[in-house]
C-alpha cells in the first residue's frame, strides 16, 4: 500500500501554472486600476480645492 507522504520525483518547468498566470495578471490588472483611481481621485480633489 502506498503511503500518504511518499517523495516524488520533481521534474523542472513540467508543472501547469496556466492557473497561476492567471490570477497574477488579474491581481496585476486590479492593481493598476486602484491605482489609476486613486490617482484620478487626487486630481479631482487637487484641482476643486478641496
Amino acid at each position: 500500500m502506498a503511503s500518504h507522504h511518499e517523495i516524488t520525483e520533481h521534474k523542472h518547468g513540467e508543472m501547469d501554472i496556466s492557473h497561476h498566470e492567471k490570477t497574477f495578471a488579474g491581481f496585476i490588472k486590479f492593481s493598476v486600476w486602484t491605482c489609476v483611481l486613486a490617482i484620478g481621485v487626487l486630481t479631482f480633489m487637487a484641482l476643486s480645492n478641496a
